[in-house]
């Protein structure tokens, strides 16, 4: 499967810091197992790429709950990050109306 990342999180994904990828509990994502390769590719520069196995699967109800299970830099936040900012920033990305109807999920890589 291929996921798009963008370079701030690439990077950390590549070294290892970033240890779970955070997402909707969408359709595509629902087709992952634990055993599956990703193919994480820098948005910014598509010829990028990094191939990380999916090591574990956790659903939660919304990214406030899944949060409050992980420290901020194993999901690609900053250390002193706290749940609310952590949530601020993914709403960037996601929409509340997006993680009602999906749900989200953590994959450990």
């Amino acid at each position: 499967m291929k996921m798009g990342l963008n370079p701030d999180q690439f990077a950390l994904v590549r070294v290892g810091s970033k240890t779970i990828e955070i997402r909707l509990n969408d359709e595509k994502r629902r087709r992952l197992q634990v055993g599956d390769l990703i193919c994480f590719c820098n948005v910014a520069d598509e010829t990028q790429r990094v191939v990380k196995r999916v090591k574990s699967l956790r659903q939660f109800a919304t990214f406030a709950d899944l949060y409050s299970h992980y420290s901020p830099g194993s999901v690609g936040s900053a250390a002193t990050d706290d749940i609310a900012q952590m949530v601020a920033d993914t709403y960037t990305i996601y929409s509340p109306k997006q993680e009602r109807r999906w749900g989200v999920v953590a994959i450990g890589i």
